[in-house]
């Protein structure tokens, strides 16, 4: 297998060519940036909040976004802490220097200080699949950290493998509105509470953020939460990969159509989003999924 540009070894084939070393990573920077450029995902000025596991996609992308814009913007660094005992911790640590070494002020924000109860403990108290939660607390931390910072976008390392389960999971519970949320930007409305999302990542796979966070010496944990794959999202995630291996290009077919619908819904007139009594957040409901579960979990409703 040959590099289609230098006719070297090719490292990798996948829909956005077949590439050796080099030429994949600067294809990989080049899809980034076209991604951000093609949808004014950052404006010049603007301070990038970038949710930063201190995975391998995070970090990569931490490492594109200091590269290129770091000279026209202000970065900052969130990490969440669920609190997940020989994973979560290793991360921070690994999130810690590599913020080091591009020069990027970072702030870590925990389950525990919200809800008074780590992810572990949370599983073992609560019923039910420990990615629900998980995912109601994360995204209200993330807002919440953001907010904090004044940020005005938030940056994340969500990759096509993601984006597409994303899509497919919303269908599958007859969720539209959801879903036309996602996207390189998400959201069709401007949200008072929220900081926007942006995904520059969105057109590349897990396989070319997995290889990129290699040849650029990114030594991150390359492997799962330990929760995964207990859920919904576990499953689908299967489903997909076996569809992808079928049926090459299905992943990047899913995102285009649910990107056709969102074009299509953005003309709808009438949407209102609520605010959660409690946090302020934009909620679907009177009061927010993560108030709900702060005080189901006995520590009252979020900030």
């Amino acid at each position: 297998m040959e590099c289609e540009i230098c006719g070297a070894d090719a490292v990798i084939s996948t829909n956005n060519g077949t590439l050796c070393a080099e030429h994949f990573k600067q294809r990989f920077e080049e899809i980034t940036l076209s991604t951000i450029k093609k949808y004014r995902l950052i404006k010049k000025g603007e301070k990038i909040a970038v949710a930063n596991s201190g995975g391998k996609d995070s970090l990569s992308l931490l490492y594109i976004l200091s590269k290129y814009f770091k000279k026209s913007n202000e970065i900052v660094s969130i990490t969440i802490d669920e609190g997940i005992k020989g994973y979560r911790d290793k991360t921070i640590e690994i999130m810690k220097d590599y913020c080091g070494r591009y020069g990027v002020d970072y702030r870590i924000y925990s389950y525990k200080d919200f809800t008074g109860q780590t992810m572990d403990s949370i599983t073992k108290t609560r019923s039910g699949i420990p990615c629900s939660a998980c995912g109601v607390l994360r995204r209200h931390l993330i807002n919440y950290a953001a907010s904090e910072v004044h940020a005005d976008k938030v940056a994340t390392a969500h990759n096509m493998d993601d984006e597409a389960e994303n899509v497919i999971m919303n269908l599958v519970q007859n969720d539209v509105d959801k879903m036309v949320r996602l996207g390189a930007y998400s959201g069709i409305i401007k949200e008072e509470g929220f900081v926007p999302r942006i995904k520059p990542f969105l057109f590349l796979s897990e396989k070319e953020t997995m290889l990129f966070s290699m040849l650029n010496d990114i030594n991150a944990i390359h492997t799962p939460c330990p929760y995964a794959g207990m859920g919904f999202r576990g499953l689908i995630s299967r489903k997909i990969k076996q569809m992808e291996t079928e049926f090459t290009g299905s992943k990047r077919n899913i995102i285009d159509a649910m990107l056709e619908i969102k074009k299509i819904y953005a003309v709808k007139t009438g949407i209102k989003i609520n605010k959660c009594r409690y946090c302020g957040f934009p909620s679907a409901n009177d009061i927010c999924e993560a108030c709900k579960l702060k005080n189901e979990l006995g520590n009252g409703p979020a900030i």
